[in-house]
């Protein structure tokens, strides 16, 4: 487990300690603190009008004294002097791995022993409606189906805070898919996905891991991933633009893939994610994708690749690496869905494995091809464009989180390759876009589907 990914998030020992407060917005970056001050809640009238901080000096305040205003405190008040908040009530929880005293109720603390304990957040209303939306309809959008989320992960949520939160996290995210003009959905993720990274990497920390719920700790990881993919370009550091070399999706699934595969390796038998996770669904992808004719030549008019032939399917499952680490290679079964798909042959039996697959496919990036993609290298900038144009027609009508990004991404890589020439891959880039449909506009920009399409993705798988 050498390479946990380029997040910083997922050192299964000796984390830093500045890892329990990452501060991140809704695309995972890293946003600046604010130095922390107590609110004054006893200023004087003019102050509190004014809007600016009362030194709270009596009869009159420095502020008041300077304008010759006559200093008021006992309406500011309601006639009473307002006491600050007790320390324990300013903060709901301390931050530290020991005993917390965690708000309940107004006038109420429960103390919550380790991270693992942490009393489930407040039911306040937007709480409940994500949490209603998640049950009713992003669950059923999801790899391994909504019975696995709905019934199995959701009564475990409501025991664990960071669970809870991925689970409110993502939910917010089809949200803002499906009402994209509603900034209180985008809004809502960035709050809940720093809560959730927070309360994960608490689990991570020192000697956590082996302590905590496998359930708990892979469910919580496979929605971390599937928010990643809804948001086109994620964990974008602050001094980068938008962009396909800044995306940090391939390091940050990276990441998550060792740790749930870690976890899931010494999960019981009778965990709840064992039977959907076992490699009979990878090997059952690559059987199907070798006994389809495939009329169409990808790898070579592509990606410039011998046409692949392998003996047998390979010995790896959603987690486990495949005997094919190259990146061009590992899209051999997804060139072949997309060509029975334009021929127009039924694979719903096989969509399944289908959405993993693809879902997992950047986390088992080698570093190297991780490399050349943040280098910008042409090769490696056209495997991606094949991977993301082949997700787009295969999975934008069935999985929305796949869909915006799959878009933004062949327009990004696209943009790019027009304007550095992409070298000798020209004639690569034109098959490309000549096959999948992709035009220009009237400004010279490259289009990749509608935005009709959007509302009508969100809830068809």
């Amino acid at each position: 487990m050498a390479d946990n990914g380029g997040f910083g998030v997922f050192s299964l020992a000796g984390a830093d300690a500045s890892v329990n407060n990452p501060g991140v917005d809704s695309q995972g970056r890293a946003l600046r603190q604010r130095r922390h001050h107590i609110k004054s809640r006893s200023g004087c009238v003019n102050c509190k009008s004014r809007k600016i901080k009362c030194d709270e000096q009596r009869p009159t305040c420095r502020n008041c004294s300077t304008k010759r205003l006559e200093c008021d405190f006992d309406q500011s008040s309601g006639g009473r002097q307002l006491a600050p908040l007790p320390h324990h009530q300013r903060h709901r929880s301390s931050g530290s791995g020991a005993t917390r005293k965690t708000l309940i109720s107004p006038g109420t603390l429960e103390e919550t022993p380790g991270p693992r304990e942490i009393a489930p957040p407040a039911a306040d209303l937007e709480s409940l409606r994500l949490m209603y939306h998640f049950e009713h309809f992003t669950s059923g959008t999801l790899l391994f189906g909504p019975v696995l989320w709905r019934d199995q992960v959701m009564p475990l949520a409501l025991e664990h805070e960071h669970l809870m939160h991925a689970i409110l996290t993502l939910s917010a995210s089809h949200l803002s898919y499906l009402q994209p003009r509603t900034m209180q959905h985008s809004r809502s993720a960035a709050v809940h996905l720093d809560r959730a990274l927070s309360g994960f990497r608490l689990t991570l920390c020192g000697n956590n891991l082996a302590r905590q719920h496998s359930d708990v700790t892979i469910a919580c990881g496979f929605l971390l991933l599937h928010y990643a993919w809804s948001v086109p370009f994620f964990n974008v550091p602050n001094d980068s633009s938008p962009s396909i070399e800044s995306d940090g999706l391939l390091w940050f699934a990276s990441g998550l893939k060792s740790v749930i595969l870690a976890v899931y390796e010494r999960e019981p038998k009778d965990g709840v994610f064992h039977p959907y996770m076992k490699a009979d669904h990878v090997r059952k992808f690559y059987s199907w994708s070798q006994k389809m004719d495939c009329v169409y030549s990808f790898e070579q008019n592509f990606l410039r690749q011998s046409p692949t032939r392998h003996p047998k399917p390979p010995e790896c499952g959603y987690l486990q690496g495949c005997r094919f680490p190259n990146a061009g290679e590992r899209l051999v079964p997804i060139f072949r869905t997309v060509d029975a798909v334009t021929r127009g042959k039924d694979v719903s039996n096989i969509m399944p494995s289908v959405l993993g697959y693809t879902l997992m496919w950047p986390s088992k990036a080698m570093l190297s091809f991780q490399d050349e993609v943040r280098n910008k290298d042409p090769a490696a900038m056209i495997i991606m464009l094949s991977f993301y144009a082949s997700t787009l027609l295969l999975l934008s009508a069935r999985a929305w989180w796949a869909h915006q990004r799959s878009k933004v991404m062949c327009e990004s890589i696209l943009a790019h390759l027009s304007q550095e020439q992409a070298g000798n891959w020209g004639q690569n880039v034109s098959k490309i876009t000549e096959y999948f449909g992709f035009n220009r506009n009237h400004e010279g920009n490259w289009v990749v589907g509608s935005q009709s399409d959007q509302g009508s993705t969100a809830l068809a798988f």
